[in-house]
């Protein structure tokens, strides 16, 4: 009898202990100071916020040849620096990173720590003599977030787009000329075999295109570029570029082919637009910090970290 209720005694005294301890836990999870203790965090910042903050910045583009000999690096916004300076002068709430201009990008490369770097940039445009484009009855498209727009009447649809710097294609073999050649120099500019038909275009004709650009105001800027077709390309690629939209804008045998310089020529200082990328190629990983040092004194805003690509 002494033992069953010694064991009675036992198991009601662990229910007390047990309920206490849920009553701690309880009171614990919603304290206020529980809940203002840090978690663990990932080094680096989560995918999509990462690109969120880059809303004008192409992917890192790639030379399969540098590639293949040196080491590549680029820039990439450090987010907990940008959340420290997270309201900016004007009062406004951002984590877009810096605008890196294409004056930088290309000073930035030229440097003794390099084997070769390349840059790229690419715009959302249109035809100002109403040239006939491949799938304009699917209609265009925006190529990046508008803001300052009075109304739908004001946003161009773009149905071609200009891309500077970006020859991947012809190296891989999805790409290769077909008539003409490369673009050499400024205002020079390859089509697709595609393109050139629907618009009834050749080799030497001249295109003439216009987009627009904003300040930091949001003040839109109109600018044209007047290309002369020095080359006609074939092209292998997948018809559309990513995303659900199938149009003109993201056909890519809408892709007008140029350089770099020739696509951010037009663009004044202190407007965007273009989306704008660079890769660097290190002749030795061990020379990062010396390459690091060297573009935040020419000017790389510290909110961006230098990382292996």
């Amino acid at each position: 009898m002494r033992t069953e209720k010694s064991g009675k005694a036992i198991t009601i005294l662990l229910v007390i202990v047990l309920l206490i301890v849920a009553t701690i836990a309880v009171i614990l999870l919603f304290s206020p100071r529980f809940n203002q203790l840090p978690l663990a965090q990932s080094s680096a910042p989560p995918a999509a916020q990462n690109y969120a903050s880059r809303q004008q910045e192409a992917p890192p583009p790639v030379d399969e040849a540098l590639e293949d000999e040196f080491t590549a690096v680029h820039f990439e916004v450090n987010m907990e620096r940008m959340m420290e300076r997270m309201k900016s002068a004007t009062g406004k709430m951002t984590t877009a990173g810096p605008p890196i201009s294409p004056e930088e990008y290309l000073s930035f490369g030229e440097s003794e720590y390099l084997g070769g770097s390349v840059c790229t940039a690419s715009i959302g445009v249109v035809s100002v003599t109403g040239i006939h484009v491949v799938d304009e009855q699917r209609g265009g498209d925006l190529d990046r977030p508008i803001m300052g727009i009075q109304s739908s009447a004001d946003i161009p649809e773009f149905m071609m787009s200009l891309q500077g710097g970006k020859f991947e294609e012809f190296d891989n073999g999805l790409r290769s000329a077909s008539e003409g050649r490369m673009p050499q120099t400024l205002n020079e500019c390859m089509v697709s075999e595609e393109f050139a038909s629907t618009a009834g275009l050749s080799v030497g004709d001249t295109l003439s295109l216009s987009t627009f650009v904003q300040d930091n105001d949001k003040i839109s800027l109109d600018i044209r570029y007047e290309l002369t077709i020095v080359g006609i390309y074939h092209d292998s690629t997948s018809e559309y570029t990513g995303g659900a939209n199938k149009n003109a804008y993201t056909n890519r045998r809408n892709e007008i082919l140029t350089s770099f310089k020739t696509v951010c020529a037009p663009i004044p200082a202190g407007y965007t637009g273009a989306k704008l990328a660079a890769t660097y190629y290190l002749k030795s990983p061990d020379l990062l910090d010396a390459f690091a040092k060297e573009v935040y004194a020419k000017g790389l805003d510290l909110a961006y970290d230098v990382v292996f690509s």
